[in-house]
């Protein structure tokens, strides 16, 4: 990866007061890739856009980051609540505009050094299976397939990945 990329990517750590970003990139991202999330764009709209839902969705998560692009959000990453060993890498995007420009990178980085730092045994993801460019990001930084399956709605397959962290 070229370094003049790093030199523009930074990571910002979200708080409630931060809601205004995180609905922006969420919007944003169920609208691009509906199927690659738990929910939809229909039910984070309308009469559930609310800020209250924005500050209870942040408050909820153990950590939710942004990537900047020269200061530009680029893209988003949330874990859950950590367990005594593990969290799960959750909400995973990356704005078309910025793919393959280390953005994906740049979030599971943080996300893995956290829970590195936080002592977690490993992390946990779910991806659909029929995403290979999100897979290939998440085996680049040491995630494998559990071959746990999980089916979802209109015929989807969601496949269990996790990394073990160092000691």
């Amino acid at each position: 990866m070229n370094d003049r990329y790093h030199e523009m990517l930074s990571l910002v750590a979200l708080t409630e007061e931060d809601w205004p970003l995180w609905r922006t990139l969420r919007l944003q991202a169920l609208e691009d890739a509906p199927y690659a999330f738990g929910s939809t764009l229909e039910q984070w709209s309308g009469d559930n856009d609310r800020e209250d839902r924005w500050r209870g969705r942040l408050r909820n998560s153990a950590l939710t980051l942004v990537c900047l692009f020269d200061g530009e959000p680029a893209g988003m990453v949330a874990t859950t609540p950590p367990t005594k060993i593990e969290t799960e890498l959750q909400s995973m995007w990356v704005s078309p505009r910025f793919r393959g420009r280390g953005v994906g990178d740049q979030l599971v980085n943080g996300v893995l050094q956290w829970a590195t730092e936080y002592g977690l045994a490993q992390v946990r993801l779910g991806v659909r299976a029929t995403n290979q460019p999100a897979r290939e990001l998440y085996e680049r930084h040491g995630f494998i397939d559990t071959g746990e399956r999980h089916d979802e709605p209109e015929g989807l397959c969601e496949l269990s990945m996790v990394r073990i962290l160092p000691k």
